[in-house]
């Protein structure tokens, strides 16, 4: 009797978990992007020192041309880093994707769940599955209760009596 509902249950916790699932690849991959383009960029920080050094080791012993490509190169190296640090600060964050709804919490698929589990007179279910739905719409949240309450009454005693 109850197969539908936790049929219906089950769907509800698969379609929350694949789209767990999918958040969390797509926070992982940011989270990648962002250490590969900071990694590089340490790195030529780090060659733009050392390049650096050279070029001022020799400015200092002939303090001519070979400064001037050492500091070329420092230079350049030096731009590299800027660049890729500010792609790697530049990227924001994914904004999280729109939970699914839970179908199951809608009264109406609650309902039409208990209505297509008992077995009987299905023009009847289909019968009262319509008017709950339409209760559902126009009515009030008591008289909703009050529907939830009788159909969940109706399907325990139908079950009993199967």
């Amino acid at each position: 009797m109850f197969a539908s509902l936790f049929g219906a249950v089950q769907a509800d916790i698969d379609r929350q978990v694949n789209w767990a699932k999918g958040e969390a690849r797509r926070r992982v991959r940011y989270v990648l992007r962002v250490a590969i383009f900071a990694g590089a960029g340490i790195l030529a920080i780090v060659g733009a020192a050392v390049v650096g050094l050279i070029a001022l080791h020799s400015w200092l012993a002939v303090q001519w041309t070979p400064l001037i490509a050492h500091a070329m190169i420092g230079g350049g190296l030096l731009l590299l880093a800027l660049i890729l640090l500010l792609a790697a600060a530049a990227g924001r964050p994914p904004r999280l994707a729109a939970r699914p709804p839970l179908q199951f919490a809608k009264p109406a698929a609650a309902l039409g769940a208990l209505a297509a589990g008992t077995r009987g007179n299905v023009r009847a279910a289909q019968e009262s599955a319509q008017l709950a739905s339409e209760t559902v719409r126009q009515g009030s949240r008591s008289s909703l209760i009050g529907t939830l309450a009788i159909a969940a009454l109706v399907g325990l005693i139908a079950g009993r009596k199967l």
